[in-house]
């Protein structure tokens, strides 16, 4: 009889010790659950946020690229129209003055002597 009740003792208190465990198993698999849940979340914000970032930063580089083109586009006109100025007003410019220097009277006698 003794042996029985001590059986039963011991059978109990281990039943409650491996319910008591089974509870915390089971409780650490929901929070770990809800953790990978959270998780799982916060890594489609993290890539909806980078591919985002991805789409800004390409904006502002065909930005910049467009910028340049037209700055460049800017640029080669100027030296155009400096390069026609040259070619067309420049001679004239340059004929002028030699038409001065060589039909000017100088004012100062010295030189011609």
């Amino acid at each position: 009889m003794e042996y029985n009740t001590l059986t039963i003792v011991l059978i109990t208190i281990l039943s409650v010790g491996v319910l008591g465990t089974l509870v915390y198993l089971v409780s650490t698999v929901r929070s770990l659950k809800d953790r990978v849940k959270t998780l799982a979340s916060e890594m489609v914000d993290f890539h909806t946020e980078y591919d985002n970032y991805q789409v800004q930063i390409e904006r502002l580089f065909d930005n910049r690229d467009k910028d340049m083109d037209i700055r460049t586009d800017r640029i080669y006109r100027k030296m155009d129209k400096i390069k026609d100025d040259i070619h067309t007003k420049l001679p004239t410019q340059i004929r002028k003055t030699i038409e001065h220097i060589e039909f000017a009277r100088p004012l100062d006698n010295t030189f011609t002597k």
